[in-house]
């Protein structure tokens, strides 16, 4: 089955299909570590080197929580100032990492409440959640308050679960930086992603977020991306390695596409020629057209196809704000009331007893060719009850009394028969 998919997590997604230059807005709202070395700018450097642009604006005071921000006139003014495609929220760098009762008392409400602001300034606008890392030796000053916060690996943990906390409870979409953090540890500690201060990024470790970030927003990907803030070429790809595995991996953790019209399907052969074409994509809409003159609306519909044929199925999922779209190939045997496969001329062969009870024995000639030959049998109804490779005897014992159709088929021949089964 031969499928086209636009939405950006398919082969787009794994760069692997060039795509049209994007522009888009953005607004930060955080703390030092959005402002040091500059994180919109290494962002909008890294676009405008793929062809993009990045319209950015920024209110990052030191050491600001949402809750400073939730009161803070310059915040509330950007956040309403412009229609922005995406509003990123930075928390406090600790704060986030405190346990689940206090993270849920202290800060998930003024997430909640900074995620209002943005949807109603603009109700297609998408907040972002900057998930910053855990640092370098953990948080000494509130480990003897929260131990699993005591180690790094303890605070970086804690950090995931509450910043997927506050994406999902706002239907937001996670940057995984404090995870591209983790990787990059993982597999080069030697490299340097802190400052002295063991909190706050070295140019590495903001040239890392800033290509998580581009990945994020601009939905392409940074490999080979050709802008250096002044690192070595080394260094440069490891870390766009790095962001772009990461990201990638995880798709749906970072919610990245979960909220959005997805029009991926499979269509499922109920009975016949009927098949069941359904989404379970997040969307207003459903538009269906089965290739053969016939269109539907709606989540899930059904569709019976008359005729054997190729047709070329398409689906679109569209909410107020998106719309993806999906095309299919669907090869079809149309089948008729019993269940026989519609203009096919039936090839002589023999079988008995008919009526039959326990068992039915099938003749073919001689010269036909078994490779790969099947039987079927389909109920009055025109659903088939009965599939298996072909023998020359059929134990039907189980099956109910009353009037059945057969098919003996490969891709050389097709017969088919009728039979009645009896009680014993």
């Amino acid at each position: 089955m031969k499928k086209i998919h636009t939405l950006f997590v398919l082969l787009a997604a794994l760069g692997l299909v060039a795509q049209p230059s994007k522009k888009i807005k953005v607004l930060f709202i955080g703390n030092s570590y959005t402002y040091v070395n500059n994180l919109p700018q290494l962002v909008s450097d890294i676009a405008k080197a793929n062809g993009d642009t990045l319209i950015a604006d920024s209110n990052c005071p030191g050491g600001y929580t949402f809750a400073n921000h939730c009161t803070d006139a310059v915040s509330i003014s950007k956040i309403t100032g412009l229609q922005w495609k995406y509003v990123i929220l930075q928390a406090q760098s600790q704060e986030p990492s405190f346990s689940p009762n206090q993270v849920a008392a202290q800060t998930l409400p003024y997430a909640i409440r900074l995620d209002s602001l943005v949807k109603s300034n603009n109700p297609c606008g998408t907040t972002v959640f900057y998930e910053t890392w855990g640092r370098k030796f953990g948080d000494a000053s509130n480990c003897p308050f929260y131990p699993p916060i005591c180690t790094y690996a303890g605070m970086q943990d804690r950090l995931k679960a509450s910043y997927k906390l506050f994406a999902d409870s706002v239907k937001g979409i996670l940057s995984p930086v404090g995870e591209a953090f983790r990787k990059s540890i993982s597999l080069n500690p030697s490299l340097e992603l802190y400052q002295p201060d063991q909190s706050h990024p070295s140019m590495e470790g903001s040239y890392l977020a800033a290509s998580v970030f581009y990945e994020v927003l601009f939905q392409k990907s940074v490999l080979s991306n050709t802008y250096n803030p002044g690192i070595g070429t080394a260094t440069l790809s490891f870390l766009q390695q790095v962001a772009h595995s990461v990201l990638r991996d995880s798709l749906m953790v970072w919610n990245i596409g979960k909220n959005m019209p997805w029009a991926d399907f499979t269509p499922t052969l109920t009975s016949g020629s009927t098949y069941q074409f359904g989404s379970a994509s997040v969307a207003m809409a459903n538009a269906w057209n089965f290739g053969d003159g016939v269109t539907a609306q709606g989540a899930s519909v059904a569709h019976t196809y008359t005729q054997s044929g190729t047709y070329t199925v398409s689906h679109v999922a569209m909410n107020n704000c998106n719309k993806d779209s999906v095309t299919k190939v669907l090869n079809v045997t149309a089948v008729n009331a019993t269940g026989m496969q519609q203009n096919l001329k039936p090839t002589f062969f023999t079988f008995y007893p008919n009526p039959a009870n326990d068992k039915l024995h099938l003749q073919l000639p001689v010269e036909t060719e078994q490779s790969a030959l099947k039987t079927e049998i389909f109920d009055s109804n025109g659903k088939r009850v009965f599939e298996a490779d072909y023998k020359p005897m059929l134990q039907i014992r189980s099956l109910n009394p009353g009037i059945y159709y057969g098919r003996i088929s490969n891709n050389h021949y097709t017969a088919t028969f009728k039979f009645v089964k009896v009680e014993d």
